[in-house]
């Protein structure tokens, strides 16, 4: 069963606007890997600078390949210029209620 990985991101006020088209960029190759069933990105309307990332996968092992491939490409530090911390990684399972 596929299951949610919502990934939790805070941007430097200051690269608020140049976060976008990074992210553009990274989620198109996001949504051709293997296991990947979608992205949705959504900003906090209280805290412009809180976005979530809703991403549908697989399941948890083709996410963790994935998120192993781009950290070996450098994305991780190249995402962390524009974050005021570490991104939040969580895990959700559907329960069928």
């Amino acid at each position: 069963m596929s299951i949610k990985v919502f990934v939790e991101l805070l941007v430097k006020e200051e690269k608020l606007e140049q976060v976008r088209p990074l992210l553009a960029s990274l989620l198109k190759e996001t949504r051709s890997r293997e296991g990947n069933e979608g992205v949705l990105v959504y900003k906090d309307q209280d805290k412009p600078t809180a976005i979530i990332l809703i991403q549908q996968w697989i399941s948890r092992d083709n996410y963790e390949q994935y998120n192993k491939w781009r950290s070996e490409r450098g994305d991780h530090i190249k995402l962390a210029e524009f974050l005021a911390e570490q991104p939040r990684r969580r895990y959700f399972d559907y329960i069928g209620v």
